[in-house]
């Protein structure tokens, strides 16, 4: 069955004739179409005959093992190819059929099962393919089954896609899988490569945005002001003369580009450079998706990137092109540090006083100002609350909302108090003009950041930030206190404090740094003295005016704050009427208040008998 016998008998002798040494035995295998393990077999020698006069004898090594591999019928399972194109349908609703076989190979006698499946490349399944996944059967004597995949019209624009199909192994042992993957090509009708602008952007300061000509000839864009991307269809691209035509044929719309930034860390004192990251991190007065980077993503020496795509006048989207490599200047800046490449907390001035009732915009509030020096590519972040976490505090998102509710970290939408630090103007009143180009144009560099900077003198490297808050904003939502006991000035006068923290944070852009932020923190503590005359109270007190029908004087002898946080006064009375207090009455549902003369709001408050005398007409002599 797996060879031809060499029986013990004469038909297998073999003979040496005269002079011969070595003759060849000849086994004979016999082919089948089925798999075997490997088989083995031995070869005797038998007795010899020899006409010699000595005869002749067999050694030692008189027989041998022979094993029988049969590699030939091992059964194998594959694609028949490992990779398939197919063009994406032209319409919507339309379905491309791709037909991919799995051939199986070698002894076909036993039932093999495998599964076949789909895998997401480039191409998503459920948007550019119907997934697969399903068992083939290979019944005995079938060596083919071909596994269908469908591609689907997406209507996007893009690059060539794919996706994989894979094979598990047979689930009955038997057969071996072997190119168990395949790629499938979606080729699109319209790819992303008809839409590539004509040349790599450039990267200029925003300074030389009206000639960028100037560019090559400085050492680099200056530290302390934005950046900006010029693609080859912008008008003011250095060679606009030759790429103009060019962009106008593809019909780009360069207004409508998508623009994205690298940036790596300055180098170190042995010129390596570190590796060029995306700048992902949007804050709520900047983004990194825009024409123009702002300037607390890079410091001087830092290395920046931008990456544009064109996009056509139908909104079809093309290839990505990346901007040669510059290095932000070390020698020039707007507000340069005191020591060079050294920064840190620097010095500030916080104020905190009471506007009064003569104040034209912020009558009877309580203004806080805070003046600080700007380095460049330094954000300024103040709180009364404390600041931690900038990769999570400085998000668009609202957890500062909820956080930080006295703040310049709230834009002048999402602040919850009557004032706050920004406001919905973009431009200082007090500046006439531009100092710098387009430090106040909102397409450029975007109205959330104009209104952030608004609050910056850059000739004069210094922000102040300004709000305005009354007392119970300072209490419920700034976290400020009030302290009363024993604050006595003199005889006559005594005063309660009011205390307001401050948080102030330096914080800088690093690539390198955990979190992308590092931060020179400082705290501060602001306090309001408020001085009342208690002596003319205890003397005079306060009484009713000439003109009221019912008379009586008031004489406060003490007010604290309660431990609920109340104001407490305590005062005593003098009537000057016949009658009596009373502090409620069934027939006249009446309530104590008081209302100051330079405000509308009324405030209730409840009182307690704590002493009580008899009327005049009913004590006794």
């Amino acid at each position: 069955m797996d060879f031809e016998e060499r029986p013990n008998s004469e038909i297998a002798i073999i003979t040496f004739l005269p002079g011969e040494t070595e003759k060849p035995c000849i086994l004979e295998l016999l082919e089948d179409v089925l798999y075997e393990e490997v088989e083995e077999l031995r070869l005797v020698l038998g007795t010899p005959q020899s006409n010699s006069p000595f005869g002749a004898t067999v050694g030692e090594q008189n027989e041998t093992l022979i094993r029988i591999r049969d590699d030939a019928d091992k059964t194998i399972i594959k694609f028949g190819e490992t990779k398939f194109s197919v063009s994406e349908p032209r319409e919507p609703g339309q379905s491309v059929v791709r037909k991919i076989p799995v051939i199986r190979q070698g002894d076909t006698s036993k039932v093999s099962i495998v599964r076949v499946h789909t895998k997401d490349g480039s191409a998503t399944s459920g948007e550019d393919y119907h997934p697969v996944s399903e068992e083939i059967e290979f019944k005995e004597g079938e060596t083919q089954h071909v596994v269908e995949t469908e591609v689907m019209f997406d209507g996007i624009r893009e690059m060539r896609e794919s996706f994989t199909v894979h094979l598990k192994p047979d689930e009955n042992m038997i057969a071996e899988t072997q190119m168990t993957k395949a790629i499938v090509y979606i080729e699109e009708m319209n790819s992303m490569a008809d839409v590539t602008s004509p040349s790599v952007p450039q990267i200029v300061s925003l300074l030389m945005y009206d000639d960028t000509s100037r560019a090559k000839e400085s050492a680099g864009p200056v530290s302390g002001y934005p950046v900006v991307c010029i693609t080859a269809c912008n008008p003011k691209y250095s060679d606009y003369d030759k790429t103009g035509s060019i962009c106008a044929s593809e019909n780009i719309n360069d207004t409508s580009t998508r623009y994205r930034w690298l940036i790596s860390a300055p180098a170190g004192p042995d010129g390596v450079t570190s590796p060029m990251r995306e700048v992902d991190f949007d804050t709520f007065f900047t983004s990194s998706k825009m024409i123009t980077l702002d300037s607390i993503y890079f410091q001087p020496g830092s290395r920046v990137q931008c990456v544009a795509r064109a996009v056509n006048a139908n909104g079809n989207e093309g290839l990505e092109l990346m901007s040669p490599i510059v290095t932000i200047g070390k020698e020039e800046g707007l507000c340069q540090p005191r020591v060079p490449g050294i920064v840190g907390a620097e010095p500030f001035s916080a104020k905190l006083r009471y506007t009064g009732p003569e104040d034209p915009d912020y009558a009877n509030l309580i203004k806080l100002t805070v003046t600080m020096p700007h380095i460049d590519g330094m954000l300024p972040v103040i709180s009364t609350k404390e600041l931690s976490n900038f990769e999570l505090t400085l998000r668009p998102d609202g957890t500062r909302v909820g956080n930080h509710k006295c703040s310049n970290l709230l834009d002048y939408t999402e602040v919850k108090t009557h004032h706050g630090f920004l406001t919905d103007a973009t431009k200082n009143p007090e500046i006439v003009g531009e100092m710098y180009p387009y430090q106040y144009s909102s397409s450029i560099r975007g109205s959330n950041t104009l209104r952030f900077y608004r609050n910056l003198n850059l000739e004069a490297c210094l922000w102040e930030f300004v709000s305005c808050y009354d007392m119970s904003e300072l209490l419920t939502d700034c976290g400020g206190t009030i302290g009363t006991d024993g604050q006595v000035l003199n005889l006559v006068q005594s005063y309660v404090t009011l205390r307001v923290p401050l948080y102030v944070s330096y914080v800088f852009h690093s690539p390198v740094g955990v979190g992308g932020w590092q931060h020179f923190d400082l705290k501060s503590e602001l306090r309001l003295t408020f001085v009342y005359d208690t002596a003319i109270l205890w003397n005079d007190g306060i009484g009713s005016p000439p003109e009221a029908e019912l008379q009586g004087s008031l004489y406060p002898t003490g007010m604290r704050i309660g431990e609920e946080g109340r104001s407490v006064v305590n005062f005593k009375t003098e009537a000057q009427f016949h009658g009596l207090f009373v502090l409620s009455h069934p027939g006249k549902p009446r309530y104590p208040l008081i209302a100051t003369p330079h405000t509308t709001t009324i405030y209730f408050f409840h009182i307690h008998t704590c002493f009580s005398m008899l009327p005049y007409e009913r004590r006794s002599p």
